[in-house]
């Protein structure tokens, strides 16, 4: 359904369900939210309801401002999902065993450890980044930084509330009965103590005097308040989001002990704007790809096509990499998975960017090579052209031949053009410069002895081959064969049988390592060097080395390339990119990765593969050229392309969905179904044998500390999702059979 606009506030309020259903309450705060000064707009989402200060499923986009009820008082509460290699047929008729298994692992309600996890104990987690994050407690609010050790004892513990762990089937289509494990929680109580006292400071603050409600009071950007705030928020989202990771891992190996053949799907991670990505029209920043489909090259060399998104702002790390001398910089997220080559001395074959060292060997992937690849005949001449031709007078393309070296090239020239003989000799006073010699003034003796020396023009050749690359969709053998002639103009192959090829344009060689990856021939790194003509200021030239054991002996034109590269061909390539430096900064920008199905990798430029990580929450975004900064308070990010869950109540399932972008609603999707009902109005409504009834078929408490969360308490999550049609589209529907409640 497209939104309701809410009458009567000043800011635009749009509404994706039926405006004349939301309770007076929420309404009311609705309104009160619209009439802030700072406010931009709001865009409410089909869960929502009252809420503390505001409403509970409410997008608020503000100019400068950022009020922490917007944000709310369990900060991070999100939700973590991961797909495992089961199915229905693996489980038991008798699921009681598994619930009772994850909540001996797993303390739920307002339990707490008696001693703090070790996350570097628990299977599948990183090896590093917990100290340094611990030590961030002590920069928190002091009257919550004494609150460590309960923070450190409640990590991997579920909570109570809302808040759940659950094993659902997937309904439908081809995956169908796969089993996915989920949960749901937050920041415990440290983000709500965090968030209690942030709203304090915020209520005494001479602006927010005059407000309609007080508990929407809003720090401003710029004052040391605002920064304060956001400090301690961004702890708070990370310590959620690390408790999401203890549990989920924790989680994944109950199950793991149950059914030792499980395999899991791993979740997605990040990076900066700037990383290019291969594809198969070459490398570009992954920026430039989000929103669309791409080819990309992933696992084992293949290409597969994948979405680019978006994945908001998050704090970017710099992780150095180096090969043959070169060093570069790639920006991701603390939580990105990078792929390692294993040493003898640790067999880890993947690590998080915090969990890196110096010295790990990243993991690589080249296309596979095309068999029987041969270069044609018209590739080869137009690579040729392009390389060493020319325009002449009548705006066509001509080439031409000097001595033995370029009279190679001629027969792939054949039928083609017109070719003409021109004789030239060197000016005695002007060593360097040349001069045309009439025909009739030639003579053996002269050309014999090197006086007058002679070259050979092709002209009446297309415009196109000097002035243009070929397609990347071209026939493999015409692009193989541009190369080659390209090779065959500004190429060489040194003395250890390395072809390198150059130019003096840049772009040149980017396209020749793009065609090169769609051939699956391997380039090392484009370098710059610097030359000096006779008389002339230096200038730059790029340089690019190729693959031995990628090419054939029909790529070489010339014989000596080809008998020197021969000599070579069997010799050791290093082919991988060894970790430098990992370094935390305190940039925090918009981050991108690609969503890839089966392998869950993709390559970035330099053949790294990489793998798929999550995010949400106070982001600062642009509508309509306007920065504005969006909180989104029991909501998800649904920029086109996100991928997030949706998850209805302990009876009716879940939903993975993918976002589609929509600005109206500031790229935002509900949070869940919503309540329809306050808890003690569920207890006084509802008895155990209505739970019962409800949650049938579904493995999970029953008793009376928990009807509260009966799914009669909640909207109906399929009328929920029919109202955000135009917000999301359904990846997977999940359907519970296990639901551990707090």
């Amino acid at each position: 359904m497209a939104f309701t606009p809410l009458a009567g506030t000043r800011a635009p309020v749009r509404v994706w369900t039926d405006p004349y259903g939301i309770e007076p309450q929420a309404a009311r705060q609705l309104r009160n939210i619209g009439a802030l000064p700072w406010v931009e707009g709001v865009a409410v989402m089909p869960d929502v309801h009252f809420g503390k200060g505001a409403t509970v499923g409410s997008v608020i986009a503000m100019r400068q401002a950022v009020s922490p009820a917007a944000v709310g008082v369990d900060i991070g509460c999100g939700m973590s999902a991961v797909r495992t290699s089961l199915t229905a047929a693996d489980l038991p008729d008798d699921l009681a065993g598994l619930r009772s298994a994850i909540e001996a692992t797993i303390p739920i309600g307002f339990a707490q450890r008696d001693t703090a996890v070790d996350p570097r104990r628990v299977r599948g987690l990183e090896q590093g980044g917990w100290d340094v994050f611990w030590r961030g407690f002590a920069d928190l609010d002091k009257r919550v930084a004494q609150l460590e050790t309960r923070a450190q004892r409640q990590l991997g513990t579920l909570g109570g509330g809302n808040h759940f762990i659950e094993v659902c089937l997937e309904q439908g289509g081809a995956d169908d009965g796969r089993v996915w494990l989920m949960l749901h929680s937050g920041s415990r109580n440290i983000g709500k103590e965090l968030a209690e006292r942030h709203i304090g400071v915020a209520r005494r603050l001479p602006h927010n005097a005059d407000l309609p409600d007080r508990d929407l009071a809003v720090f401003l950007a710029g004052t040391p308040e605002m920064a304060a705030y956001r400090r301690d928020l961004f702890w708070a989202q990370e310590y959620a989001r690390r408790n999401r990771a203890v549990m989920l891992a924790l989680l994944c190996q109950v199950v793991r002990d149950q059914f030792p053949q499980v395999g899991y799907d791993e979740p997605i991670s990040c990076f900066a704007g700037e990383t290019r990505v291969i594809t198969d029209q070459g490398c570009r920043p992954i920026r430039d790809l989000a929103g669309g489909w791409h080819t990309l090259l992933t696992a084992g060399g293949q290409w597969v096509k994948a979405p680019v998104a978006s994945f908001g702002r998050q704090r970017i790390y710099e992780v150095t990499v180096g090969r043959f001398g070169e060093e570069k910089v790639i920006r991701a997220t603390a939580e990105h998975r990078w792929l390692l080559r294993p040493k003898v001395a640790h067999n880890r074959t993947e690590a998080t960017t915090v969990g890196l060292r110096v010295g790990d060997r990243l993991e690589y992937t080249f296309p596979r090579p095309l068999p029987g690849l041969r270069p044609s005949r018209e590739g080869i001449a137009r690579g040729f052209v392009y390389g060493d031709g020319s325009i002449s007078g009548d705006s066509l393309a001509h080439a031409t031949f000097y001595g033995c070296k370029d009279d190679a090239l001629l027969p792939f020239f054949e039928d083609m053009g017109r070719l003409r003989t021109y004789y030239y000799a060197y000016d005695r006073r002007s060593p360097n410069r040349k001069r045309h010699v009439p025909q009739h003034e030639v003579t053996e003796h002269a050309l014999a002895s090197g006086e007058i020396s002679s070259y050979r023009r092709l002209g009446g050749l297309p415009r196109q081959w000097k002035r243009e690359y070929p397609s990347l969709e071209s026939p493999v053998a015409v692009l193989y064969g541009w190369i080659a002639g390209y090779f065959a103009a500004d190429g060489d192959v040194g003395k250890t049988g390395r072809p390198s090829i150059w130019s003096a344009d840049r772009r040149d060689l980017e396209f020749v390592k793009a065609a090169c990856d769609v051939l699956g021939i391997w380039t090392l790194p484009i370098r710059q060097r610097m030359r000096s003509g006779f008389g002339e200021p230096a200038s730059p030239i790029y340089v690019m080395g190729i693959s031995r054991a990628d090419l054939t002996p029909e790529f070489f034109v010339h014989e000596n390339h080809r008998e020197r590269w021969s000599a070579n061909r069997q010799a050791i390539e290093r082919r991988g990119w060894t970790v430098r430096k990992v370094q935390e900064t305190d940039v925090v920008e918009e981050v991108y990765c690609a969503v890839v199905d089966g392998t869950h990798s993709f390559a970035l430029e330099g053949n790294i593969l990489t793998g798929n990580c999550h995010h949400n929450y106070v982001a600062e975004e642009s509508y309509g050229g306007l920065d504005v900064l969006v909180t989104r308070k029991g909501a998800i990010r649904a920029g086109r392309g996100d991928l997030g869950i949706i998850p209805g109540s302990m009876g009716t399932g879940s939903y993975i969905v993918r976002g589609k972008g929509n600005p109206d609603a500031y790229c935002s999707a509900s949070h869940g179904a919503g309540r329809r009902m306050s808890r003690a109005q569920a207890k006084r409504t509802f008895s155990t044998d209505d739970l019962a009834a409800q949650t049938a078929g579904v493995e999970c408490r029953k008793d009376a500390g928990v009807v509260d969360e009966i799914p009669g308490a909640y909207k109906d999550i399929t009328e929920v999702m029919a109202q955000q049609q135009d917000l999301v589209e359904v990846v997977a529907h999940l359907k519970q059979v296990v639901c551990v409640k707090g």
